[in-house]
């Protein structure tokens, strides 16, 4: 299971990193029109944005396990914040809202979920993600 999900990832990076290099990334002029909307605030009219989440804000997450096979789902939530802000437009990243590049070329993640007692029979099962900056 962990395979089949690790190789659905990779093929989704390498489709938008695919897409990203086939046009530019967008000048700040161009983007200067174009509003910013901080995370949590309401959405800029016409549906055209630049989503915001400001350097230490809290950033909420839901994870939830569900499905046919349970009789029990599960749910947490919690909060995280990032260390600098990030600015993102379609498949555009930002650190400072003028320099953009595609958000695949500025930050790395990793995915990874393991089932129950898949590691040591005693053990809980996992889900991570991880969010890395690129050199």
């Amino acid at each position: 299971m962990n395979r089949i999900l690790t190789a659905a990832l990779l093929a989704a990076t390498a489709t938008l990193a695919g897409c990203a290099g086939l046009m530019p990334p967008p000048g700040a002029d161009e983007m200067a029109k174009i509003p910013v909307v901080r995370y949590g605030e309401a959405a800029a009219p016409g549906g055209d944005y630049v989503l915001l989440y400001p350097a230490g804000a809290p950033l909420p997450v839901v994870a939830s396990v569900s499905g046919s096979l349970l009789s029990k789902p599960g749910l947490a939530r919690m909060e995280v914040a990032t260390n600098r802000d990030v600015y993102l437009y379609k498949i555009w990243l930002s650190f400072d809202g003028k320099n953009w590049m595609a958000a695949n070329q500025a930050v790395g993640g990793e995915f990874a979920i393991t089932l129950p007692g898949e590691k040591d029979s005693k053990a809980p099962g996992t889900m991570s993600a991880r969010f890395d900056l690129k050199p």
